[in-house]
């Protein structure tokens, strides 16, 4: 019992270790991917969540949800919104700064390129939270 105990407390460990040794630039990743997919699926209360709180707010009131649509109008903005695919082309993290930057391109119908577009972050600690796209 006193091994199974100790080697549970073992895995923990390194678990923990694990998670706090993570790069930045892959936290930084992962919530840009979170943040696209959720942003391009049309779901903007969601992409909110991962944003300061002043981009969130300008998101909540200018989403397709927030602005007085027909429905039918509403729903081919999503609908445009979730033909669209990206990929992430590059992450630029500035500890000092407390800052990142994404470089992604964005593909869809209508483009006849893939478009760069950028989305900016801000580092606190180790969250990281999208406050800027462009």
């Amino acid at each position: 019992m006193k091994k199974s105990l100790y080697a549970s407390f073992c895995s923990l460990a390194l678990l923990l270790l694990a998670i706090a040794c993570v790069r930045p630039e892959v936290h930084v990743r992962d919530v840009a991917q979170t943040f696209l997919n959720v942003y391009y699926a049309g779901d903007y209360g969601a992409a909110a969540d991962f944003c300061t709180p002043a981009l969130a707010e300008q998101m909540l009131k200018a989403g397709p949800e927030a602005l007085e649509l027909p429905d039918e109008t509403r729903q081919q903005i999503i609908e445009a919104l979730s033909k669209t695919s990206f990929e992430i082309v590059s992450v630029e993290v500035d500890e000092d700064a407390g800052s990142a930057l994404v470089l992604y391109s964005l593909s869809g119908p209508g483009l006849e390129k893939p478009v760069p577009k950028t989305l900016s972050l801000q580092l606190e600690g180790r969250t990281a939270r999208v406050d800027g796209i462009q």
